[in-house]
């Protein structure tokens, strides 16, 4: 029998499995992710900062929030399912492409908060593109 592709999983179902089960990482954390970065653009809206670009912000979140929840089978779409790892790609990099803008930017809380959420958002699309079935 053949054992599945893990990229980037555990080898072993001891001690890392036990604390750390990365199959909700990426179910749970990628919906945490962008659900932070529509809360953090929510707050720019009422606070009156940048409104046209928090706006459009979110509309590109809640997006991604349909494609994530679309992956994970929580919603059905039927006419998005031939585009979903495409779609995925698209996100990796843009989250990407925050995470090297948020690193050279003059504020603090965008190097050191915002900037490992985009990685981190990053790296639970890129664990639902290679997963097929979780």
């Amino acid at each position: 029998m053949k054992e599945k592709k893990r990229i980037l999983w555990p080898k072993s179902k001891c001690c890392l499995k036990k604390f750390l089960d990365l199959e909700f990482l990426a179910k749970y954390g990628s919906i945490a992710i962008i659900i932070g970065s529509i809360a953090v653009q929510s707050l720019n809206i009422v606070e009156n900062k940048n409104f046209e670009l928090s706006f459009f912000s979110i509309i590109i979140n809640l997006f991604f929030l349909v494609v994530v929840l679309t992956k994970l089978e929580i919603i059905k779409i039927d006419s998005l399912e031939k585009y979903l790892d495409n779609l995925l790609k698209i996100m990796i990099f843009i989250f990407l492409l925050n995470f090297v803008a948020y690193l050279f930017a003059n504020d603090l809380i965008q190097n050191y908060v915002y900037a490992p959420l985009s990685f981190l958002g990053a790296y639970f699309f890129f664990l639902l593109l290679y997963k097929k079935s979780i």
